[in-house]
């Protein structure tokens, strides 16, 4: 698949600003029931404000993957039936709820309302990441995204920059929180190393469909794609399809692996053992967190494969391959009724 930059930008900016509100609010969640004296007014306003900017960006970003902008509206109508649909709208009421937060928090109108706003806002960014994970783990053209792995590691990766990025805020405002954090941060970043691997490493495992299946021909019957159908490039070749991305695969997986995961750990192993930390340090440690998963996220488009190419020569050579039993039995029924 070709890897959308907008959607790319949409992750990084809305991961950052629900993983960075999940946790922030969090830790107010917990004076509800006497645990902590919570954080300071302003490092949740500026918190707040960060995450409701990043949101707003990110859902202007996405807009660009659009065809006609203008129908982005009739998204909002599918609900029942689209995860895409759930996104627009869970992503939405997310940033208007945070607003509301944010102004009574400002205000100190009511420690009930905050509270109660606060949740709302709270439960709306984990179902706008869900939602927004769900639209490639329930797409069953495309085998490599099919699969519970993909959520998990979507939502991970929502938390790694979230709490890499309050590490940040924590420690610029002398929190005593820093280093719990820290402690989430790495403990983040390797359930998201596991998952990425699993995710690479089911791979190998996919039964993929293969040419005589999508003919509904048995197996005992070879065919070869002799021709595409098209003497020139079309949208199903080159938005389902990415030739030079495939080429850089190869070099852009490790990449993301080291900015991912290798470099934040590394620099996270290293607070511990020095006892060392820095706003450097942390700043660091976010923006290796962001550069890589930009680089993972295009990985991810990349490394998925549509269906569709099966005709047009485009699809894993598996698919090209005589799978032995596949209807080899089947007998042809023919009925009036």
């Amino acid at each position: 698949m070709h890897p959308p930059i907008s959607l790319i930008f949409f992750f990084l900016t809305a991961g950052t600003s629900i993983g960075l509100f999940i946790l922030t609010y969090f830790i107010e969640f917990l004076t509800i029931f006497g645990k902590g004296q919570g954080l300071p007014k302003e490092v949740v306003l500026v918190s707040g404000v960060i995450s409701l900017i990043l949101i707003g960006a990110g859902a202007v970003g996405a807009s660009f993957h659009l065809g006609h902008k203008l129908r982005a509206w009739k998204a909002i109508r599918r609900f029942n039936t689209s995860w895409l649909s759930r996104e627009a709208v869970f992503s939405g009421a997310y940033g208007f709820t945070l607003l509301i937060y944010l102004v009574l928090k400002y205000f100190e109108v009511s420690p009930f309302l905050e509270h109660t706003f606060g949740i709302i806002t709270w439960i709306l960014g984990v179902l706008s990441g869900y939602s927004t994970a769900m639209i490639y783990a329930s797409n069953r053209f495309v085998l490599e995204w099919n699969s519970g792995i993909t959520v998990i590691y979507y939502l991970l990766m929502y938390l790694m920059l979230g709490s890499s990025a309050f590490t940040v805020i924590s420690y610029f405002y002398n929190l005593p929180y820093t280093g719990t954090f820290l402690f989430l941060t790495f403990l983040f970043v390797l359930l998201g190393l596991g998952f990425r691997i699993a995710f690479n490493v089911r791979q190998f495992y996919i039964k993929r469909p293969t040419l005589n299946e999508a003919l509904n021909l048995p197996h005992n019957r070879p065919i070869r794609v002799i021709d595409k159908g098209s003497t020139t490039e079309n949208y199903c070749t080159t938005e389902f399809y990415y030739a030079k991305g495939k080429q850089m695969l190869p070099t852009f997986i490790p990449l993301a692996y080291l900015f991912t995961f290798v470099i934040p750990l590394f620099l996270l192993i290293y607070i511990y053992v020095t006892d060392v930390v820095n706003m450097p340090l942390l700043v660091l440690i976010y923006l290796s967190v962001l550069a890589g998963s930009a680089i993972e996220r295009w990985c991810f488009f990349v490394e998925g494969n549509h269906v569709q190419n099966l005709f047009y020569g485009l699809y894993p050579e598996e698919g090209y391959k005589l799978r032995k039993g596949y209807m080899e039995r089947k007998e042809t029924k023919i009925s009036l009724y």
